[in-house]
């Protein structure tokens, strides 16, 4: 175990670029951070992914580190947004999921043709598999315009977005979906984009 004094030399040489300092101080950092993200998210599948998310974050940023503080409690800070930032993310796409779980089990007018019921409760399933498939900024733009039916300058809005890379976002999740799906050979009507 390297004392705050090592730590913080290793920090410093990091800071002037030097790729064998960096690699140690990761390489020693890693299990405490994984150990704190642990404690923050209860998952010891959820903690490796915030500890390699905090390691990459803590490479790229170590020229920023002032010196002012321990190494370990700058890392502990991003240690604990990067696990509270992640445990929302978990929050969104429950509810994402859950919102589908009722789409899919909301009860559609009765057709006379009990193949096409069939079909739209297959299109639907499919809908939300392949919404877990994309990353989650265009998941949750394609939720809140196609599914909620937020005008796009509505949902930029809500998200904090500029309005065009919302359009941006959109237009991918829209090409994804439809080319999943017409791979999967459904067809998927005209989004108007």
């Amino acid at each position: 175990m390297l004392s705050d004094r090592d730590i913080l030399e290793l920090a410093e040489r990091a800071r002037t670029g030097e790729k064998e300092a960096l690699g140690r101080l990761a390489g020693h950092l890693r299990p405490v951070v994984c150990r704190w993200a642990l404690v923050l998210t209860g998952d010891p599948d959820d903690a490796e992914d915030v500890a390699q998310f905090v390691v990459m974050k803590m490479l790229k940023s170590i020229k920023s580190f002032n010196g002012r503080s321990r190494v370990t409690s700058w890392l502990y800070g991003i240690t604990r947004n990067a696990s509270l930032d992640h445990q929302r993310g978990k929050r969104r796409d429950r509810r994402l999921v859950e919102k589908l779980g009722q789409l899919a089990q909301t009860e559609t007018p009765r057709r006379e043709d009990p193949l096409e019921q069939l079909e739209m409760t297959r299109t639907l399933r499919l809908i939300r598999t392949l919404l877990s498939e994309i990353p989650m900024r265009q998941r949750e733009v394609f939720d809140l315009v196609e599914l909620q039916g937020l005008r796009p300058i509505e949902a930029a809005d809500l998200l904090g977005m500029n309005p065009n890379t919302l359009r941006v976002h959109l237009l991918r999740a829209r090409r994804a979906m439809r080319r999943e799906m017409l791979s999967r050979g459904h067809r998927y009507g005209n989004t108007g984009d």
